[in-house]
């Protein structure tokens, strides 16, 4: 899918470059998990209406939703300021997501600190199951 297919399916900011060079993410084991769509399953959520692009209530803000959590909460991009928010409650009704105070977080600062942030879990989680390998081995 290209980059223009997705701005024209309303995804903004980085994640159009984003998916330009690299796809889908599965870390089901990272805490509850987390699972990045390929461009192709983020536009087929769009279509079928089961992401929304707007949030109201405690966040007013246009934004695209790429991941998912093992928990049922979404992470969505900001198109104003950038950020990547974490959704963990709300009223999802037609394309709006109602939020209260306590139903969404900053994730990040924007999709590239996410992502890195995403990279240091990942390592410290594969170097505490080497740590705990070795340990039980007597390595």
């Amino acid at each position: 899918m290209s980059a223009a297919a997705l701005v024209h399916q309303g995804v903004a900011g980085p994640l159009p470059e984003y998916y330009s060079h690299l796809g889908s993410v599965e870390l089901p084991d990272l805490g509850t998990g987390i699972w990045i769509n390929d461009a192709s399953s983020l536009t087929a959520q769009i279509e079928a209406g089961s992401y929304p692009n707007r949030l109201t209530g405690a966040v007013d803000d246009t934004v695209s939703v790429f991941a998912t959590d093992g928990g049922g909460g979404l992470y969505a991009l900001s198109h104003t300021t950038g950020y990547v928010y974490h959704l963990t409650a709300g009223a999802l009704t037609g394309n709006c997501y109602d939020l209260d105070e306590t139903g969404y977080s900053t994730a990040a600062e924007d999709l590239w600190s996410f992502l890195d942030q995403l990279h240091a879990r990942l390592a410290a989680a594969v170097e505490a199951q080497r740590a705990a390998l070795r340990e039980e081995h007597g390595w």
